[in-house]
């Protein structure tokens, strides 16, 4: 088992298998995929979950933390970064 980031909450135990990354995170750059990448639905459900990044992983800078995620840049512009972002604010409410 893997246990991340929860930013000082609750550990979440990440599911597992964590499927692989994507073969080329820049090819999705400024247009959406076609469909999600299965690396981006499996963060997007740990997030959903409650997860949120630890502190080294929240101070990548988005092209670093796409690879760490391992989705397109697109992806995580688009939808992991505002995932975290209102679990932020919710967190903090």
């Amino acid at each position: 088992m893997s246990r991340t980031g929860s930013e000082g909450g609750s550990w979440i135990i990440l599911d597992r298998p964590k499927p692989p990354a994507v073969d080329d995170a820049t090819r999705y750059w400024r247009d959406p995929p076609p469909e999600r990448s299965v690396a981006c639905e499996y963060w997007a459900r740990q997030i959903e979950r409650g997860w949120l990044p630890n502190r080294r992983i929240g101070r990548m800078g988005y092209h670093v933390a796409t690879e760490w995620f391992g989705v397109y840049i697109w992806e995580y512009l688009h939808v992991l970064y505002p995932m975290i972002e209102a679990t932020r604010k919710t967190r903090t409410a």
